[in-house]
């Protein structure tokens, strides 16, 4: 491990003699690996006309927001948690910072034009009210914000907000995950929902390189090799085609579009696909046999041999 320094743009909650936000442009030390994956482009060659609604949504969140959060801006993302900003940066650098520029690497062409806002919630620190089971400040600030319950423990995006909203304490996997969906739209827009999930899954769990994510072996593995070894795992066709992914076995549909990923993956197949299924959207068949050169009956026996080689534990 060794240090290398990333200019960030700082927001740091506090009133000064106007009120507002203290806008501090400051260079933070952060630990990284010898291969990290570059950063977001330093604020200064960022469209100014984004880095100013940028700092725009932090305006308008701080207000929302009590005195143990800390905001920090780096255009496109406005993130905001509730902790010591040292603590704030480190997840920002690692966990949202490095992963998206990994994507953008590997896959998307074109980066967002608009705010995306990450909010990051720990229970560390806050008393808890009536609710004192694990997850309460997320749940809490769910509820304050948007006025909703949260979708789930860990976290979940709302599109037309472009807001992620996150349990840091459960990890950063789901972060990750819905970070995929938050990027992806703006350089494949509207993308079928079989690969939206199948990119997005594939991610919740992976090494983040200098050229991109690399997937690796998760708790969906069992649940797909046990409906392998059932007879119950639809056609891979099926997944691809049909308009009905999350409406028919979704947790499985899940499992067999993000193996999916990971086999084009380890056949150093998945960007050629990415780049070409975005161009050919209509035809996914077509667009796995042209990749893979083989047919979709082909494809399917060498994607489940390979699955049942997989191991979780």
């Amino acid at each position: 491990m060794k240090s290398k320094k990333s200019w960030l743009l700082w927001a740091t909650i506090g009133l000064l003699a106007g009120g507002g936000l203290a806008w501090l442009r400051t260079p933070a030390t952060v630990s990284t690996p010898t291969t990290s994956a570059p950063t977001t482009a330093p604020a200064e060659n960022i469209e100014p006309s984004l880095t100013q609604r940028c700092r725009d949504a932090a305006a308008t969140l701080e207000p929302q927001l009590d005195p143990t959060f800390s905001v920090l801006v780096d255009p496109p993302f406005v993130v905001a948690g509730n902790m010591r900003t040292t603590d704030l940066a480190a997840h920002m650098e690692h966990s949202v910072l490095r992963p998206a520029a990994a994507m953008w690497q590997a896959y998307f062409t074109h980066q967002p034009d608009q705010p995306i806002t990450v909010l990051l919630l720990t229970d560390r620190g806050v008393r808890p009210g009536e609710d004192k089971n694990p997850g309460y400040a997320y749940r809490t600030w769910s509820q304050k914000l948007f006025g909703e319950q949260a979708a789930n423990s860990y976290g979940y995006y709302e599109p037309d907000r472009r807001t992620l909203i996150m349990n840091i304490d459960t990890g950063s996997g789901t972060l990750t995950h819905e970070l995929t969906h938050a990027l992806i739209v703006y350089d494949f827009p509207d993308p079928p929902d079989w690969f939206n999930e199948a990119l997005a899954t594939l991610h919740e769990q992976c090494r983040v390189e200098e050229n991109g994510l690399v997937g690796l072996p998760n708790w969906r593995l069992p649940a797909l090799q046990q409906a392998m070894a059932d007879g119950a795992l639809r056609p891979l066709a099926d997944l691809v085609t049909k308009n009905d992914f999350r409406t028919n076995q979704e947790g499985l549909n899940y499992a067999q579009a993000r193996y999916f990923a990971m086999y084009l993956q380890h056949r150093n197949k998945l960007r050629e696909f990415y780049s070409y299924y975005r161009g050919h959207r209509d035809n996914p068949v077509a667009a796995i046999e042209h990749v893979l050169g083989k047919s979709m009956d082909d494809v399917e026996k060498t994607f489940l041999a390979w699955v049942k080689t997989l191991r979780f534990e």
